[in-house]
């Protein structure tokens, strides 16, 4: 690793004075072509491009072809172009905007007594100009400022604007951000450049936290890219999502805003507010050099505790108990009767106009989230203050980005970044984890939560990206270096202070426990995973504009992972499997890429637009971690159901617990030695025209995402299988007509043995219609429809190995097969509406409407029991028999069994295994609306009410807008209890049991006050 800091350090002294530009979406550009009244280019033309708000200009001159490249400018607008060449009158256009990591094309043409500027793509003259411009080719969005401020969220979130791309799936409505049919964790989602996903892969929803590290108030723009074919762009085969950090100006602005929901704005009642206050600023140090903004966001969401049944006299009962018997205090009953979970972020930032060829920009976040958990109190469950935690996140980051213009041809970006993740829990004790039975069900818990006895993950990532632009002629060669490093510590270990179950009061009180758990170090109390691992990454691409219709951008990407530490080495392991456990991932991916954009463009604008590429990357880092956690041997779990047993004396002391004779089953995850980071081949193809009626642009575009090194899991440890089932499965019972008896010749000294390899099964086929209305004097809107069948074989839906082997439905455990993918949405709809107008003097009205309408999310039919003899009871895919070929536990509900098959659809697979994911759940119809109104100005300060509303059908109809799923490792229809001459005896556990989510199905509201100026 200090090698190739030091290789990547002699590169930038290298590089930097012969001119190499760096950028990786955190800026934008212009560029052009002057021609004369003939077509013919005019070399040496003055070309200069000014940014209005900060002053920035940058002078540039014509090469031999008449073309220029302004690289390196903020995002936005207004810039303002001049161009002077001698003989020729002045040309100058203003109102350009540029959108984040666009390369405007901006022409003119020069004659001796009139201008002509061609500005076809600026936003601020066409609005149709961000779908029709030369740099528009693989498939994506962008969502504007405008757009996050007038469109509604009620949870400002992220999640609420990338879904207006119907190719975006948000996992049951609020899980995940997924595209292209793929695990969310397969994104990379950044701000400025930097990193801010989650770094390890815990989190459902993507952030390092509990919801983006950012306020939505500090945000100058939102791009989603699907397939782009900058060979700049990496770590994603799902999405890349960027935002950009708004910046000073040479205007003191700023915006202050309020917003609240509460349970009077919402369908459910419970007691709940939420209320966040937003600050920022931004404006001159020095006017036309140096700029600052701040940004400050606090949230507060009070809910609740949960309610208890059980008597409160019996858990004072047991503290006495604990205090007086034991002479350890477990805490109180005195829970606060809400729970305040608070997220605070800052960030500052600093821009400098160096001079005219210089710019740099520097910028410090920081995000604190505070979750109180009261872990087993609600319903039959009741915890005292010993039991109950914080999750506490931190997650802060540092970034430089420099700017420079060394010659007309050459520019420079050199970024330089650190982030830190932190995420520890606060605990009110160090304590077992303890049950106490008080019966009637009813249970008293104290001590430290089982799953927070050793609980700790801090990840550190530090990044260096340069990038060379060389502008020659039509060409424009980049080139360039991107290398990043994470330094991980995870340490995980439940029941690592002891873990105690007693089915009475009196037993606790003589301390005879029913069941004691406790997981230790073999060689050491808390062993960790403490590992590294940098990415290094060559790129070379060429812009090449081959007239003035046809531009084609290719490229060739290359990214060596290495590892500098390995998992611990298990002899035992290597002994019987014949292959080390401690392999890391080191294999390099080429990637080549290639896109284009055909201006068809004649009375009416119109674009061919394609490309194909290699993209690899974003691995959750938890997944090659658990090859470092779970090495087998590392800990030695101790297990017993009685004192009588084992003679285990139980003791409250958390670092005196009972060690029991015997050894331990080894668990052990381990890598492929030929891994691969996942990687799969994009490629798009669309058609984009401005149609005949009120300026409307529609799109046709297909899509073909094809799997090269996709995740697969298996289970090394099954042992051989016994026999096979009438269905043809395999089976690994002694006994399997009564589905009993141990397994095979699985190896005794093992337990689980996780496997994580590679497929190259698994593909997306995608086709999306839209229509969009560009902004006119009042309206904006824009329809898509888009129709996906992705398939996959693996859906990595857990952070752990085992969860992720177990939790996939299957004919045979591991059989590495293709079925359609967990995160499929087959049809998907998305309209987005918004609407302005002056009703009262010369304040806006704004109304904004997003109606989202798809299929429901797919799922799999199982057995409720284990039925091949793997172990795991509920993942084996069910076999529908034909009639005549079952029998049922009780043969009175043979007609209504009947009729289920017909309607759940699984009657079309009779005489066959119904496959994975092939049942939908219901479909899903949402509406969200937003308005607010402007107030009369007050001096330059300008007043905004708001009212946000989500799921308004809800509101409308209590049956509406329901969000419903099934269970995402399958619906335990049935009970498989044997198999006797052919003849299957079921108990059928009656229809679909589907899951409504709460939060998600009821409509929820926010009302708001901001202040602009």
């Amino acid at each position: 690793m200090k090698q190739v800091k030091w290789v990547i350090a002699i590169l930038m002294i290298a590089v930097l004075p012969l001119g190499v530009a760096l950028a990786q979406e955190t800026s934008s550009s212009i560029n052009g072509t002057i021609v004369d009244s003939d077509g013919n280019a005019i070399s040496g033309a003055t070309v200069i491009v000014t940014h209005e708000p900060t002053g920035q200009v940058k002078t540039l001159t014509t090469n031999d072809e008449g073309r220029y490249s302004a690289r390196g400018l903020r995002t936005g607008g207004p810039y303002n172009i001049e161009v002077r060449n001698s003989g020729y009158s002045d040309a100058e256009e203003g109102n350009i905007f540029i959108k984040l990591g666009e390369d405007r094309a901006i022409d003119a043409v020069l004659v001796a007594d009139a201008i002509s500027l061609d500005t076809v793509t600026a936003v601020g003259v066409a609005a149709q100009s961000l779908t029709f411009n030369p740099d528009n080719m693989g498939a994506g969005t962008s969502v504007s400022q405008e757009q996050i401020t007038n469109l509604p969220t009620v949870d400002r979130d992220i999640q609420d604007f990338v879904r207006l791309d119907s190719r975006v799936n948000l996992r049951s409505f609020g899980n995940g951000i997924s595209v292209s049919g793929v695990n969310n964790r397969f994104n990379n989602i950044s701000i400025d450049g930097v990193g801010i996903g989650d770094p390890f892969g815990l989190e459902a929803g993507g952030s390092p936290g509990l919801s983006q590290p950012f306020s939505l108030d500090t945000i100058e723009e939102l791009n989603v890219q699907l397939s782009p074919y900058d060979v700049t762009l990496s770590n994603f085969t799902g999405a890349n999502i960027n935002a950009i950090t708004k910046s000073g100006t040479n205007e003191f602005s700023g915006r202050a805003a309020m917003y609240y929901s509460s349970e009077d704005l919402q369908r459910d009642d419970s007691d709940f507010t939420r209320e966040v206050y937003s600050i920022s600023a931004g404006g001159p140090i020095i006017k036309d050099k140096l700029f600052f903004f701040l940004a400050y966001e606090n949230e507060e969401q009070t809910r609740l505790a949960n309610t208890s049944s059980v008597d409160v006299a019996l858990a004072q009962q047991v503290a006495a108990i604990a205090a007086n018997t034991y002479g350890v205090d477990v805490g109180n009953l005195n829970a606060p009767t809400d729970l305040v979970t608070e997220e605070e972020s800052i960030v500052v930032k600093l821009d400098w106009n160096i001079n005219e060829f210089h710019r740099a920009s520097f910028k410090y976040q920081n995000n604190e989230d505070a979750q109180p958990t009261f872990a087993n109190n609600g319903g039959g469950e009741i915890s005292l203050s010993s039991h109950w935690y914080t999750n506490s996140f931190e997650n802060k980051s540092y970034n430089l980005n420099l700017y420079s213009d060394w010659t007309a041809n050459f520019s420079t970006e050199l970024r330089v970044s650190n982030s830190e993740f932190d995420k520890v829990p606060q605990l009110n004790s160090i304590l077992p984890h303890v049950e106490v039975e008080v019966g009637d069900g009813d249970s008293v818990f104290f001590g430290t939560e089982e799953f927070r006895h050793a609980n700790e993950l801090n990840v550190v990532t530090d990044n260096i990206y340069l990038e060379g632009n060389y502008f020659m002629g039509d060409h424009n060669l980049t080139f360039g270096v991107d290398w990043r490093e994470q330094d991980i510590r995870n340490l995980f270990i439940s029941q690592a202070l002891g873990y105690y179950e007693f089915a009475s009061i009196d037993d606790f009180a003589n301390g005879i426990h029913s069941r004691y758990e406790y997981n230790r170090g073999t060689n050491e109390p808390r062993p960790e995973a403490n590992w590294s691992w940098e990415n290094l990454g060559l790129f070379i691409q060429d812009n090449w504009a081959v007239n003035d219709r046809l531009t084609v951008q290719y490229g060739l990407r290359w990214d060596k992972p290495n590892a500098g530490d390995k998992p611990r080495f298990n002899q035992d392991f290597f002994d019987f499997y014949g292959f080390a456990n401690n392999n890391v991932v080191d294999e390099g991916t080429f990637q080549p890429r290639i896109g284009f954009n055909y201006d068809m463009s004649d009375e009416r604008y119109m674009q061919l637009r394609g490309g194909v590429g290699v993209f690899t990357g974003g691995t959750p880092n938890v997944w090659l971690s658990n090859s470092f956690t779970n090495t087998g041997g590392d800990l030695t779990f101790y297990s017993s159901n009685g004192v009588d047993q084992d003679g285990v004396i139980f003791t409250l002391d958390p670092n005196n617990q009972p060690i029991l004779d015997g050894s331990s089953r080894q668990n052990v995850d381990v890598l492929d030695p030929d891994f691969k980071i996942p990687t799969v081949l994009k490629s798009n193809l669309a058609v984009d025209a401005e149609l005949p009626w009120f300026g409307l642009v529609g799109s046709v575009e297909l899509e073909y995402i094809k799997a090269q090194d996709a995740i697969d899991y298996q289970h090394l440890n099954l042992g051989d299988p016994t026999g096979t089932l009438p269905d043809g499965r395999l089976a690994y019972w002694s006994d399997i007509e009564n589905l009993s008896g141990r397994r095979g010749n699985a190896n005794p000294d093992f337990n689980d043995v996780i496997y994580l390899t590679n497929t190259s099964k698994g593909e997306t086929k995608r086709a999306t219609v839209s229509l969009e209305l560009p902004q006119t004097e009042h309206w904006y809107a824009k329809a898509s429809y888009t129709f996906t069948d992705a398939t996959e074989t693996s859906a990595g839906t857990s952070s752990r190995a085992i969860s992720n082997w177990n939790n996939t439905p299957a004919f045979n455990p591991n059989q590495a097969l293709a079925a359609t993918s967990a995160y499929e949405v087959e049809n998907a709809f998305v309209f987005t509406t918004t609407y302005q107008n002056m009703f009262f003097g010369d304040n806006y009205t704004n109304i904004g409407l997003v109606w989202i309408s798809q299929d429901g999310e797919p799922f799999s039919h199982t057995y409720s029991n284990d039925v091949n003899g793997d172990g795991i009871r509920d993942n084996d895919l069910v076999y529908v028999p034909l009639p005549g070929e079952y029998v049922l536990s009780d043969p009175s509900e043979a007609a209504e069994f009947e009729t289920f098959l017909r309607t759940s659809g699984l009657a079309q697979y009779r005489g066959r295994v119904a496959p994975r994911n092939a049942f939908k759940a219901p479909r899903i119809n949402t509406v969200d609306l937003n308005v607010s109104q402007e107030l009369p100005a007050w001096g330059p300060v300008r007043a905004t009410l708001f009212f946000n509303i989500k799921n308004l059908g809800n509101m409308i109809d209590s049956d509406w807008g329901q969000i419903i799923t099934a269970g995402f490792d399958g619906n335990d229809v049935y009970r498989l209890n044997s198999i006797e001459d052919g003849i299957y005896e079921l108990d059928w556990n009656g229809p679909t049991r589907f899951s409504t989510n709460r939060t998600a199905s009821q409509w929820r509201a926010q009302v708001g006050f901001r202040l602009d100026w």
